[in-house]
């Protein structure tokens, strides 16, 4: 049995003055009085101070203990350093959170998903690490920076360990970023192997990316096929799964539980999808000192294994309707029990299941893998046939909490449907009742919704969920009958209301409606961009998410394989299905995930106001809401022309949409407002997630005031503002803090394109 040392200085203690207690695959160490003062034990996995995981520590908690900065100081932060990542390349955005570990920061940037040791005084760069991926960079699926590394050490060993927009798993000695000659192939393995394709030689017939949803693809080389430098297509030498099986990336980190690595993957998006079938996704631990492929789980499972009978038609790559329940967001785990915690992605296609008839596990679902052996421990599936786009976006929380005067370990996981779905992380059963609930069912042919789905009666939701009569504005007898008028455009219901066929052929004959009201919709509720923060002192959870209202509507794409998806045309792109005889321009509406119905009379939205979106703060030992900020604590004044509403007095709404992102700290809850909570980014992208948009009768409502970027602190208890302070550029990502040479830092992530940057705050010198 190898014995693991933290990074202490504990090497040299002999057994006789430490004790090394192994459960599961973790390690707790605990020293006698002589060799405490050496340094402190790991906390979740992580040493106090420091910042070792994407979400902090393995429990995915985003909360330091850290109080240097406080409620007395916070306004007095200042930028210490800038970080200047655009200069190695350029990105999408830059969505990355760093590391803090051992007196280093560390952190990917580019396109290419480059790692970089940064100076944490400084920001100066110490070294930086990145490889040539040929044709599996320039058609890979995901192809940004992603959300950052991961970090393993055995107390003299340190290893940062990435996985690249092409897919490979890479082990870099974090003190000086060379490879680990020791893991795979200079440090370097391949994770296209071990998922039981062969690896083909790959070609191209053009210079550019994957386009969003498989168009533009790589393909087989021809026997003898060579690179042409001038156009830059034909094969370049670079191995890979067969495209026609799909597309396979990563978009977050892996995540460390002792000596084992946990690697998932990403597919492309669904939105607009052109083929019947992709691949299926898989979780995989792989030896932190070899690279060696431990053990695998597949979400889809495949013939014989458990909930294979939810795929009806068969689940085997390559049959129809079959592919993706990727499981792209990051992973949180329990050292101490030995489990992972795998939040999962739904099935092929985003709003049309009727190639997959059933329930299509383990899709939608939390699944808890055990870190030795790759089996799973329990599951739980939170949209049964998801045709909404409810992929589970974000690493699950856990929390030791008392319930009812009992302690219980609890798992809480946010999600694009605006609930946080409370489970026991030993058995995967609900803290508080989930039950089965009767729901709306698809009038959209070859559809076969579900009958039911899990509606949690505790913690109350965060954001808006279908629409009802209830939720419409009512400040007059007139008011009320538009906003019903419009509301009535779209099929109503209060949750889970399937899409509607945009042409009105439905299944049974023509449908009652061509569109749907979507709430929340596929940005969430909760997205990558947000998410929960938790408090391992308290038992709170702190939900940044974003609330608003729009329409969902399926119709054929002319030039796809398949039946169903978001009104799209593909005709023209390579790789689509070449234009039928009888082709004519799929009609986008008001252009891609924009609503079909007006959201609003005059600039004024027809939902009444909720305390939803923004900042939502629950006790999870109660299950109750104990607070709630809007997005940046900003509002505006609701305000129109519209003759409506002469005389009503209008209220103040949320100023910002977006998504608030979240941390913790001994005092306060620290956040900053998002790429989508800039001034002027109301809709916060697909499914109008946003502030409640569409248009409407004249008017026009109040502008959003100008809101310049800032960095926010509240009191945790309270909810109460505390401070803000300026900061040079919105941030894009989830900010993280560590300290460093007796300095507290906040660093977060900024800008898009080649002006990306990470940016640090500290107090000033005395």
């Amino acid at each position: 049995m190898t014995r693991r040392w933290t990074a202490i200085g504990m090497r040299r203690i002999g057994m006789a003055a430490a004790a090394v207690v192994l459960a599961g695959s973790a390690f707790l160490v605990y020293a006698s009085q002589s060799s405490a003062k050496q340094g402190a034990a790991l906390v979740r996995g992580n040493k106090p101070g420091e910042w070792r995981y994407w979400a902090a520590d393995a429990w995915s908690t985003r909360y330091s203990a850290l109080d240097q900065i406080n409620a007395n100081n916070f306004d007095s932060l200042q930028v210490a350093w800038q970080w200047d990542a655009g200069k190695y390349g350029e990105d999408e955005y830059y969505r990355t959170t760093p590391l803090y570990a051992n007196g280093r920061l560390m952190t990917v940037a580019t396109n290419r998903r480059k790692a970089f040791a940064i100076d944490p005084a400084t920001g100066a760069t110490l070294w930086q690490w990145g490889i040539d991926e040929g044709i599996r960079w320039q058609k890979a699926p995901r192809q940004f920076a992603g959300r950052g590394l991961a970090y393993w050490t055995d107390g003299t060993n340190e290893r940062a360990i990435v996985i690249t927009p092409g897919y490979h798993l890479a082990s870099i000695d974090a003190k000086t970023g060379k490879g680990d000659p020791a893991f795979g192939k200079n440090g370097v393995v391949d994770l296209m192997t071990g998922l039981g394709y062969p690896l083909v030689p790959l070609a191209v017939d053009d210079s550019g990316p994957l386009i969003i949803s498989e168009a533009a693809p790589a393909r087989r080389a021809k026997p003898g096929e060579k690179w042409n430098a001038t156009t830059k297509t034909g094969a370049d030498g670079t191995m890979g799964i067969d495209p026609a099986n799909g597309q396979i990336a990563n978009s977050s980190p892996a995540i460390v539980v002792g000596d084992v690595i946990i690697v998932g993957n990403s597919s492309m998006h669904g939105y607009y999808p052109l083929r019947l079938h992709n691949i299926p996704s898989a979780i995989r631990g792989f030896d932190v000192h070899t690279g060696k492929q431990l053990w695998r789980f597949n979400l889809i499972p495949q013939p014989g294994e458990f909930g294979a009978e939810t795929w009806e038609k068969g689940s085997k790559p390559g049959t129809v309707g079959v592919g993706k329940a990727d499981a792209w967001a990051p992973y949180t785990a329990d050292p101490e029990l030995g489990l992972v915690y795998i939040p999962v992605g739904e099935g092929l296609s985003d709003e049309y299941g009727g190639y997959r008839p059933g329930n299509n596990l383990f899709a939608n679902s939390v699944v808890a893998i055990d870190v030795k052996t790759g089996k799973r421990k329990w599951h739980y599936q939170m949209v049964h046939h998801d045709i909404w786009d409810y992929d589970v976006p974000m690493a699950p929380n856990l929390l030791d909490v008392t319930v009812n005067g009992q302690p219980r370990k609890v798992v809480a996981v946010t999600t694009k449907q605006g609930w946080a779905y409370v489970l026991d992380r030993l058995t995967g059963e609900p803290i508080w009742p989930i039950p089965e609930t009767p729901t709306l069912q698809s009038e959209v042919p070859g559809e076969k919704t579900s009958p039911t789905q899990p509606i949690p009666s505790k913690p109350v939701p965060y954001a808006q969920q279908g629409l009802v009569e209830a939720d419409l504005i009512d400040y007059t007898p007139a008011i009320k009958d538009s906003a019903l008028a419009l509301a009535k455009k779209c099929r109503m219901g209060p949750y889970f209301i399937p899409a509607s066929p945009a042409d009105g052929k439905g299944a049974k004959g023509p449908a009652q409606y061509r569109c749907s009201w979507y709430a929340p919709g596929a940005s969430g509720g909760v997205n990558i961009d947000g998410g929960a923060a938790a408090d391992p002192e308290t038992g709170m959870l702190y939900v940044g998410g974003q609330s608003g209202l729009s329409t969902i509507e399926i119709e054929h794409d002319p030039c796809s394989e398949h039946r169903f998806s978001q009104p799209h045309d593909s005709c023209g792109l390579l790789g689509a299905l070449p234009k039928p005889k009888d082709y004519a321009t799929v009609d986008e509406g008001a252009g891609a995930f924009q609503p079909r119905a007006a959201t609003t009379i005059g600039g004024i939205p027809i939902l009444k106001f909720k305390e939803m979106g923004g900042i939502t703060a629950y006790d999870l030992n109660s299950g109750d809401k104990k607070w709630w900020v809007p997005n940046g604590n900003a509002w505006r004044q609701l305000a129109t022309n519209d003759p409506l509403f002469a005389g009503v007095n209008l209220p103040k709404v949320p100023a910002l949409g977006g998504q608030a992102e979240v941390i913790t700290t001994k005092t306060l809850v620290i956040h900053g407002t998002g790429r989508s909570g800039a001034p002027g980014a109301g809709r916060a992208g697909r499914g109008g997630a946003g502030r409640a948009g569409g248009g409407g009768r004249g008017g026009g409502g109040a502008a959003a005031p100008a809101v310049p970027p800032h960095l926010y602190a509240f009191d945790k208890a309270t909810g109460k503002q505390i401070g803000a302070v300026a900061i040079p550029s919105v941030n894009t990502a989830v900010p993280m803090t560590f300290l460093h040479q007796g300095k507290q830092y906040i660093v977060f992530a900024s800008g898009q394109g080649e002006h990306t940057s990470l940016i640090a705050l500290t107090l000033p010198r005395k």
